[in-house]
């Protein structure tokens, strides 16, 4: 398809389209050219065999939507940190290892979804998009997830489940939006204390967590706020940090102080009943935003 293709592409560029639409095509490489149809604003070659993308990719400067749902992407272009007017990127259900440096140059991406993958390693420099609304980073290989995470101020959504987490950064819970905290099934054994200051959250899902402490457990079950309540109480913090071996902050409020708890969140905890397994994959990536 690629000498038709091609023809294609460059019909296109003469009639200057903002959209192009080419989903299940069969598609296994893309061509050159693509880069010439400067007009695009939306671009979705998703259900393709794509193994890699060419560098003209970057010459889309005026791309706001890129949709690479499920193909057989293992790595990307530096190029495509140049598409910095992207507003939603979907990169699910491919074999990408790594996002490539400059990953942080996006100035209005508020939704990007990588789930689906075989990322081992999250890049510090996602910190460093401000704008970031949504992160889907389910079904890879993480062991964990970069404190810069924190600096991304309009965060309202991450699905880190089904990675191999041991541990979250404390400085999350200085996000100030952030209403959903997907972490199930991974390693977790405890959640920071400072998670109790979570001013906007509505639902942390930490099940499938085997190791979780079972303290944590017994009070999610009683209900949401009674799990933010005991984050923030001494009790909780005092187990903390005598089995984490982690030294206590000294501005930590208790819930024996006047606390404002967070209304209508909603906890899963490991004794959850789990939801069959096409339910919880559809749940858990977006597929074309």
């Amino acid at each position: 398809m690629g000498a038709s293709l091609s023809k294609e592409i460059d019909k296109l560029r003469e009639k200057k389209v903002t959209e192009l639409e080419l989903i299940d095509k069969g598609i296994d490489e893309l061509p050159n050219n693509i880069g010439t149809i400067e007009t695009l604003k939306k671009l979705n070659l998703s259900k393709n065999s794509l193994k890699r993308l060419p560098p003209a990719i970057g010459n889309l400067k005026n791309l706001t939507l890129l949709n690479l749902f499920n193909n057989s992407l293992r790595e990307l272009p530096h190029e495509i940190t140049q598409l910095v007017n992207l507003e939603s990127m979907n990169l699910s259900i491919n074999k990408l290892k790594a996002l490539p440096r400059g990953f942080g140059s996006f100035n209005h991406l508020y939704f990007l979804d990588v789930s689906y993958n075989s990322i081992t390693e999250l890049t510090t420099q996602i910190g460093l998009i401000s704008t970031l609304k949504e992160l889907h980073i389910s079904f890879n290989e993480l062991t964990e997830l970069p404190v810069e995470l924190s600096r991304c101020s309009e965060l309202e959504v991450i699905n880190a489940s089904h990675n191999k987490i041991l541990e979250l950064p404390s400085e999350f819970s200085k996000l100030p939006k952030l209403k959903l905290l997907n972490i199930t099934g991974n390693k977790l054994t405890f959640i920071p204390p400072e998670y109790g200051q979570l001013s906007k959250i509505e639902k942390i899902d930490f099940s499938k967590n085997s190791d979780i402490h079972k303290t944590l457990d017994q009070h999610a079950i009683r209900g949401p706020e009674v799990l933010i309540k005991y984050l923030k109480s001494d009790e909780y913090q005092s187990i903390y940090y005598s089995e984490t071996k982690k030294p206590r902050p000294a501005n930590l409020t208790s819930s024996n102080e006047n606390t404002t708890i967070p209304q209508n969140t909603t906890t899963t905890t490991t004794t959850t009943t789990s939801k069959p397994e096409e339910e919880e994959e559809e749940e858990s990536s977006v597929p074309y935003h």
